[in-house]
Formats: C-alpha cells, structure tokens, sequence
C-alpha cells in the first residue's frame, strides 16, 4: 500500500510538473480562488506572467484587485456575483499593471467549483497573456482608417472625413476645397539613396502636413507619394489663402536626412468643391485628384523649394575633378559626429565620423552624391585620407572619445594606396586605438583578400574594424573570418520599424546570434524610437545608432563642454 501511494504521489508530481510545462507555452497561470484567498498552482508562473517580485504576488483578491483599474476591478467584481451555481463559467479581458509599471493585456477565465446560493467559494481560474492578440486587434483597427508609414487618415478614412466637413459646411453655407499633393521627386530620392530614405521623407512631410492642419479640416496620405488636405472656410478666398499658406510651408520646410537636407518637391492641385449637396464619393469619382498622369498635370502648381531655405541636391555627373579638388584645397571638407551608443547601459561608445562639403556659396550640405562622384572619377581615396587627417586632429584634442571612420574600396585595391593610409594610422601613435574602420559589405566583396590584408595591418596598430550596412548585399561569416571583423553594423533596411516587423526580427536575431558565435559585435543603425532600440537591446545587439539618440553634428556635445 505505501507503494501504491508513493506511485500515485509521483504521478501526481509529473501530472502538475506537465500541466505548468504546457501552461507556460501558453502564456499562462492556474490558479485556485477560495474565499477570496489566491492560491497559485505554480508561483513561478504567475510570476513570469505577470512580471511581478515574489513579495509582490497577489494572494488575495484585494492585492489583485489594485493591479486592475477601477473600471476593470468593477467588470471583474460583476462577473463573480453572475457565479450563482456551480459550474457556471465567466470570461474577461482587462489590463493588469506589471511591477514596472507596464500594463499588460490578460484574459481570464474561471469556474465557480462550490459556494452557497449565490456566494461561489471555490472558483477554479486561468490566465492568460493575449498581449499580443490585443495589440494586433488594435492595429488591425488602427490600419482600417490610417497609413501605416505616416500616421494619416487613408483613402477610407479621408472620403469619410471630407463627407463630414461637405456636410458641416452645406449647414453653415461655407466653402470646402480638395488640395492634392504629390512628392513628385520621390522617385529620385529612392534611386539615389534608398527606399528607406524616401519613406523617412514621406513621414516627415505627413508629419509637416499633421503639424500643419487643424481640425474640422482634415489632411491623408491617399497612396504612394500622394497626400491630400481637406479645407474648409466661411469664404472661398479665405480658403484658398489657407491652402496658399499650406503649400508655401510644405516648400520652405527643411527635411532633414542622414545625408544632410535634401529638396522635397511638389506638383499640387487645388479642387474646389462646386456643390455642397454632393457626397465626398461623388466628388472624388468626378475630380482628377490623381497627378499621375499628364493631363491632371496641366492644373497642377509646381512648387519649387526657395534656395535660401532647402539646399539643392547636388548631381554626381555635375561634379567634376576640379571641383574636388579645389574643395579639399579650400578646406571645404569637414566632419559631422553622430553618436553610437551601448545598448544596456544607453551610454556613449563612441561616434561615427561623416563627410560634410562646404558649397562656394557657403551652404554646407551631406557629401554622399560629392563622393559617388570622387569614387566615379578616381578621387575618393583623397577624401578617405582628409576625413582621417581631420579625426586625427578631434582624437588629439579630445582625449575622451573614440571614433569610427569610412574607407572606400578603391584606398583598399590599390596598395600605394592602402600603404599611405595605413601610415597615416600609424603616425597616431597610441590614438590609433581610439579608431575604427569601416568598410562597406559591398567594397568587402569586391576583394576579400585585400580586404582582410588592410584588416590585419590595422588591427595590428590597435585599431578595430567594422563591415558597414551588413545583410544588403551576400557576405557569409566565413568572409568575415576572413577579414577579421571586430563589427559588423547591420543595414538599417533591417531595423527601421523592427518592433512592428516579425520578418525583422527573426532576421537580426540570426545575424546576432552568429555574430556571438564568432565573438564579433553588433551596431544596429537607423534606430528612430523606443520601442526598436528596447528590442533590440532584448536581442542581444551590442550597439545602437539613429536619430533616437543623435544627429550627425559638427559641433557636438563634448566641444561644448571642452
């Protein structure tokens, strides 16, 4: 007999150790409600769940209760007293406040399992976290009536917009008009420096227009490089001067980019309603809003941004040998610092060193088209050799600091080349190990070998080495053995946005978990917010870098300070 029960104990043990092993894939917690005293299956569990200390854990319903709103304390409270036999079932979806403060999204549910009349004693309960079950509900909500780039009402959601402002304004005899913008050289920005460049272009002018438009009137991204406003005023000239106003702001406005500021222009058309009577659909349906093609360009106003306030974008076939030159003679080149950061501790690491040109005219714009054409016509290991001369000359002012600094291939392939720079590390001295170098994925493919040469020569002064925008183009880890990387630098393509990106994430965690295998570190750039840089903190990436924590800047904090 003692057998028997020792064996009914231990299957007993396996049953409950299998239960919370199947309740933890689950995201859940099993508990038992007696006489309003909790009592946790597994604590551990719980715990887990709902990301609580083991003082904290609630073991009556009023601890419970104080993690909850005093709406979802209410609902809760209500469900019980519907427990009027046993058996009878409740289900509920609420918030509950973590230790962090956080509030995460449950559902419980729970049978009343004995009680007297109406009084349950005995409730059985699980729970669950559905906290992302909420968060797609909400933003499949969200993308009924929004862009998700921008943040603007859609197409959907502007036709019901422009409905109610017709609407209000049949009532009150005022005027509505349509503006319909398009960013016409959206599609020279992508060719030139990316998709992910255009998209950040889209989001500031859908952040100017948000800025910019007041309700009642209403403003959407309608599709691709296409926005639309909805006005509305008591007369037609006070609109029209509104929409005057809108289009001027949107030309003037500077946007900002990692390759300094570039020119937004626009092509608009200014629609104004005809009759108060007719439905937003009906208007739509009637009016070309649509700039794409050639006869709607006919009403379209050109905007063309204001030279003195958005810099031109220089073209690359413009650009010749002399222009080049006559640049690095004049000192025209100069160094803007962007911060790169540790991801734990959200401390400074280091900056990474990027070329800026002085124009004639004394505009000071990003270099990236002045070295496509340096790199086009031979002369871009000129410029790698100014942009070391000028680091050179921070690391011996400012002994707190470390930087990172772009080679090109070309100072790579040719020796005479390669030999000079490394030279001119060498000539640093100890400083050399405040310093590294970056090379692109794609200047590394085009010779390994020389690659890993430059790799070794200069890591052999102190300095590190980092393959840039890693993942755009098909380096392995065996190249990377190669070259001895110290850093690989992932391609923003694959951060931007990652915390609303599944495919991301599971791309970076494999590249971060391959780096660890190698012992080589991770930087992540164009990270813009929060919710990417705690995730990818939470991955393992070693290093962060975006707008989140600073522009590039020529005169950064650590001047200020010196």
């Amino acid at each position: 007999m003692a057998t028997l029960i020792k064996v009914n104990q231990i299957g007993r043990a396996q049953g409950l150790q299998h239960t919370s092993k199947t309740l933890s894939l689950l995201g859940a917690a099993s508990f038992l409600i007696k006489r309003q005293q909790f009592i946790w299956q597994d604590a551990s569990l719980c715990r887990s769940l709902l990301r609580i200390r083991d003082e904290n854990l609630p073991v009556s319903a009023q601890d419970f209760s104080l993690r909850l709103s005093p709406q979802d304390s209410r609902r809760r409270q209500e469900a019980f007293t519907h427990l009027s036999w046993d058996g009878a079932q409740y289900a509920l979806r609420y918030q509950i406040k973590r230790d962090d403060a956080r509030w995460l999204w449950v559902e419980e549910r729970g049978e009343r399992l004995s009680g007297k009349g109406e009084t349950p004693h005995e409730v059985s309960a699980v729970i669950f976290n559905v906290q992302s079950i909420q968060e797609d509900r909400e933003r499949a909500a969200y993308l009924a009536g929004h862009d998700d780039l921008t943040g603007l009402w859609n197409a959907a959601r502007f036709n019901q917009g422009l409905t109610h402002i017709m609407e209000m304004a049949a009532r009150h005899d005022a005027r509505v008009l349509c503006l319909n913008i398009s960013l016409s050289n959206l599609p020279d920005i992508n060719e030139t420096y990316g998709y992910d460049q255009g998209n950040r272009i889209l989001k500031m002018v859908g952040a100017h227009l948000s800025r910019s438009v007041a309700s009642p009137d209403i403003t959407a991204r309608i599709s691709g490089r296409r926005f639309a406003v909805g006005l509305s005023g008591r007369a037609l000239e006070e609109v029209e001067t509104a929409a005057a106003a809108l289009q001027a702001s949107l030309s003037d406005n500077i946007y900002q980019s990692p390759h300094g500021p570039l020119t937004a222009e626009f092509e608009s058309a200014v629609i104004v309603v005809p009759d108060a009577s007719m439905t937003a659909e009906q208007f739509i349906m009637q009016t070309p809003l649509s700039l794409e093609n050639e006869a709607d360009k006919d009403s379209a106003i050109n905007l063309k941004p204001q030279p003195e306030h958005t810099p031109s974008v220089i073209s690359r076939e413009d650009i010749t040998a002399d222009d080049i030159l006559a640049a690095l003679n004049d000192r025209r080149i100069s160094l803007a610092f962007q911060p790169i950061i540790e991801a734990k501790s959200r401390k400074l690491h280091h900056y990474e060193c990027l070329l800026r040109l002085r124009l004639e005219e004394g505009e000071v714009i990003s270099a990236g088209r002045f070295i496509m054409a340096a790199e086009r016509l031979g002369l871009v290991h000129l410029l790698d050799r100014r942009a070391l001369e000028l680091a050179a000359e921070a690391l011996r002012q400012y002994s707190d600091i470390d930087i990172a600094l772009n080679v090109s291939a070309v100072t790579l392939k040719e020796t005479d080349r390669a030999a000079a720079y490394i030279a001119a590390l060498k000539a640093l001295g100890p400083e050399a190990h405040r310093v590294s170098l970056e090379l692109t994925e794609t200047a590394a493919l085009e010779d390994p070998a020389k690659a890993g040469q430059f790799s070794v020569e200069a890591r052999a002064l102190g300095c590190k080495f980092a393959i840039d925008d890693f993942g755009s183009g098909y380096t392995t880890f065996q190249n990377l053995m190669a070259i001895e990387a110290d850093i690989i630098k992932i391609d923003g393509s694959f951060i931007e946005d990652i915390a609303r990106t599944p495919h991301k994430e599971t791309f970076v965690r494999m590249m971060v978990d391959l780096a660890q295998t190698f012992g080589v570190k991770t930087v992540a750039e164009m990270v813009d917010n929060r919710a990417d840089a705690d995730l990818l903190e939470r991955l393992g990436v070693d290093y962060l870098q975006g707008y989140m924590f600073g522009v590039p800047s020529a005169a950064p904090a650590w001047r200020h300070a010196s």
